[in-house]
C-alpha cells in the first residue's frame, strides 16, 4: 500500500517536472529572439552614447587576441575613422559586465563607456551603469592604464571608484583597460 503511495507520487511529480521543463523551454524559445532583438538595438544606441560626433558606425569582426573583447566598431566622420568602439566582456563583483568603449583615434582619448549588461548588486555595483560614473572615464588618456582609487584626485590616469562597490569599479576599468591597449596597439601611432 505504502509502496504504490510513493510509486504514484514519483509518477506524479515526474510528470509534473517534465511538463514544467517543456513549457520553461517554449517560453525560452519564444523570448530568446526578442532579448537577442533588444540587446542588438541597445549596442546600437549605444555607439552614439560612447562615440556622440560620428556620422556613422561599422562594425567589424574583432580578429585580435585578447579574449575579453567581443566586439569592434569604427565611428566614421567625414569619410574618415575618426573613433574606435570595443564592446567588452570584464569582470565584476556579481558575474560578467559587458562594457561599450569608445576611443577618438587623433585625441588618443576615451570618449565615453556605456556599461550594455551587468548582474552587479541592485544599490551598489549595479551603479556601474548610471551615466554619473560613465562621466568619469570620459577625456581620460588612451596612451597608459587607468586605476581605481576609493578617493578623487587630480590625476587624470585615476578612476574614483563607486562607493561599496570597489570590485565593480575595477572590473569596468579592467575592461576599460584591454580596450585601451589593443587600441594603443593598433590605433596608437596613426
Amino acid at each position: 500500500m505504502m509502496k504504490n503511495k510513493i510509486v504514484h507520487l514519483t509518477v506524479f511529480l515526474l510528470l509534473v517536472t517534465g511538463i514544467s521543463g517543456l513549457a520553461i523551454g517554449y517560453v525560452n524559445g519564444v523570448t530568446a529572439p526578442v532579448i537577442a532583438a533588444q540587446d542588438a538595438q541597445k549596442l546600437k544606441e549605444g555607439y552614439a552614447e560612447v562615440y556622440p560626433d560620428a556620422d556613422d558606425y561599422k562594425e567589424s569582426t574583432y580578429t585580435g587576441t585578447e579574449k575579453a573583447i567581443t566586439g569592434l566598431v569604427t565611428a566614421v566622420k567625414g569619410g574618415e575613422e575618426a573613433g574606435v568602439l570595443y564592446v567588452v566582456d570584464a569582470s565584476g563583483y556579481g558575474g560578467t559586465v559587458q562594457i561599450l568603449v569608445g576611443f577618438d583615434i587623433a585625441g588618443k582619448t576615451v570618449t565615453g563607456i556605456k556599461v550594455l549588461n551587468q548582474s552587479e548588486t541592485p544599490g551598489l555595483g549595479a551603479n556601474c551603469a548610471n551615466a554619473w560614473f560613465a562621466q568619469r572615464y570620459i577625456g581620460k588618456s588612451a596612451e597608459k592604464d587607468l586605476t581605481v582609487v576609493k578617493v578623487e584626485t587630480a590625476d587624470p590616469g585615476e578612476v574614483q571608484a563607486i562607493t561599496a562597490a570597489t570590485i565593480t569599479s575595477q572590473g569596468v576599468t579592467d575592461g576599460v583597460n584591454i580596450a585601451r591597449r589593443d587600441f594603443a596597439a593598433n590605433y596608437g601611432s596613426l
